[in-house]
Order: structure tokens, then sequence, then C-alpha cells
């Protein structure tokens, strides 16, 4: 089968390799449909250190089961599955969700994953995809449930404000996320005209570019003392500065940007003015299965995020422009 194999930084081609054949509850997913994540593009360049040499990635899929293993129950070959692709090794039951466990891990990372024809993975891992939902959509379950997660944990009453700062693929789900909790006025944030217009498109009550004047100052302008709650998808010291001098006294700021390890921010200002502030990472079962539930039930208008969609040999130039910078798309979706 085909497959993109990450060899090192800048250098991922399409290659040959062996058909994957399915374990003990574990099935074979023939990958309708792959997206894009902005981790695996930092991951091309080897900047952020987590991609390893020699591994398929690709983390946000669905597809049809192809091949059933032994001990695997209610599937069978021709199903079609959305995978989540966190699982976890340990070796007996976990206090933690998924998502905090000491023992999770990614397909995409850890082992192989999407970019390719077919992929195994633990039957565990598989949600049923609802026959009026587009495979398209189904690609964007995985970071649909990154933003229903960060929405779930931060306090939003309803009407209140919220400002989103990174107008990329999770920022604009946040977007809809903090929709779907109850936000009132979105405000989102970045330097992207074009992000910023398909934003607009997709329900911001307000767009603010960065490179206009100072934004934090904007947004305390236009709600009378700051945001309710910020939402940063970023993942750099500016940005995540930016989230705190964008909200009121008191208010939640929930960091989902996972760029930069070490960054910088006035601890003083979030001190005196007792703001809270939390990490948001990935997603449990149960956010999961209520990112399929967004995205198949006709609430919310995604289809305008997915910019491109292309054959899995398209792959190699895609990832290269998307590094260098010179494709400003959304979302990329792989049809291998």
């Amino acid at each position: 089968m085909k497959a993109l194999m990450y060899r090192g930084p800048w250098e991922m081609p399409v290659e040959e390799m062996e058909d994957p054949t399915p374990s003990a509850g574990k099935v074979v997913v023939e990958v309708e449909a792959v997206g894009i994540c902005g981790s695996d593009v930092h991951g091309f360049t080897g900047n952020s250190g987590r991609r390893t040499p020699g591994i398929v990635m690709g983390h946000e899929f669905a597809g049809t089961i192809g091949e059933v293993g032994p001990e695997v129950e209610g599937y069978g070959a021709g199903d079609g599955v959305v995978v989540m692709p966190l699982y976890s090794v340990a070796a007996s039951a976990d206090p933690y969700p998924i998502n905090l466990s000491p023992h999770r891990r990614l397909t995409g990372m850890n082992e192989h994953g999407a970019y390719a024809q077919r992929v195994a993975v633990r039957a565990a891992q598989l949600f049923r995809k609802p026959e009026r939902m587009s495979w398209e959509r189904a690609a964007l379950c995985e970071p649909m449930a990154v933003t229903l997660h960060a929405a779930r944990i931060t306090p939003i009453d309803p009407m209140q404000k919220v400002a989103v700062v990174g107008a990329g693929p999770i920022g604009l789900l946040t977007m809809l996320a903090a929709r779907l909790k109850g936000a009132g006025t979105v405000i989102a944030v970045d330097r992207s005209v074009h992000r910023l217009e398909l934003a607009e498109e997709l329900g911001a009550d307000a767009v603010i570019n960065v490179d206009d004047g100072d934004a934090a100052a904007t947004i305390r302008e236009m709600t009378g003392g700051g945001v309710d709650a910020a939402f940063e998808a970023v993942g750099i010291s500016s940005t995540a500065q930016l989230s705190v001098e964008a909200t009121r006294n008191g208010g939640n700021i929930t960091w989902i940007g996972n760029n930069a390890p070490m960054i910088e921010v006035d601890m003083q200002s979030i001190v005196t003015r007792e703001m809270s502030v939390r990490g948001s990472y990935g997603f449990d079962e149960t956010d999961f299965a209520a990112a399929i539930e967004a995205l198949s039930s006709g609430r919310l208008n995604v289809d305008p995020l997915v910019e491109k969609t292309s054959p899995l040999d398209d792959g190699p130039e895609l990832f290269r422009s998307l590094a260098a910078g010179e494709t400003d798309l959304v979302k990329i979706i792989l049809k291998p």
C-alpha cells in the first residue's frame, strides 16, 4: 500500500509498505479521509520533536473496515467508522481520563497512522460513522472533540462574551464549540485576513487583526472591560499574553495551543486580577462522541473549513507548502 513515511525534517515521501494485518482486538481501516493537522506539520519540520523518523503520521481520520481480527465483536467488514486516535496502554484500570493518563498514546505518533491507504487500530478506538455524515466531516471529528473538551472545562454562562485568539482550524472550531456552550458574543483574533474572513463566515460577531493595532485594548473597549472567557489556540508567548490582557478581571482563560514549550506572561496581572488560567489537552470518549453528534446533526456550519481535498500522492508537496508558509489554507483533507 501507499503511505507518507516521515524520514526526517522536511522529508516525507510517498512510499510502498506492507499492508497491515489485524491482530487480536484490532481491525484494519481503509482510510477514506484524513485531515492534515498543524501538529503534524510541526512534526514534519522537526521543530516539535514529537514525531520520530520512520513513522506514518495522521490522526484525524475515518474510513471503512476492511478486515477484522480475532476477539473483535460488534464490527464487521464494510462498516464505516470514525477513529479516536488516543488510546491507553495501561495494564490495569486507569484512574485518569484518557487525555490525562500517563499511559496515553496516539495513533500517528506512537504507532503508524492514517497518512496511508490502510491502518490497523484497536476496536476500542472505533465509533460508528453516521450514514448522513460525509467523510470530510468525519475527519473533522478529532479536532472538533479537542474544542468541545476545551469549551466543556471552561466556565461560560449563557450570552457571555468570548474571545478566541488564533483562527486556525482549532480556533475556528473553538468558536463553534463556545456557541454550543452558550456564548453570546464571540470575537476572533488573528493576523491572517483570509482566516478572519472565514471566521466571519462561520459566525464570529467581530474579528480583529493583530497587525491593525492593540488587539487586547480593542477587545476591552468593545466589551466594557474584557471578555468573560478567552481561548488561546496558537501556543506562543505573544498570543498567551494577549488572551490574558483581553479578559476581564476574574475571568477565565483556557490555553489550547501547544507550540512553544516555554512562554512568558505577565504573572502579576494574572495574580492581582484573580484570573483563572487552565490548560486543555485532547479529549475523552465523551467529547469524541459529542463531536460526532455535533458534526452529523447539521447544527454546525463546518464545511467552509475544508478548503482542499487531495489524493495521498499530493501529500509531500502539501506538507512542504504548509510548513514553508506558502499556503494559508485552513484545513486540507487527504483521501488515500
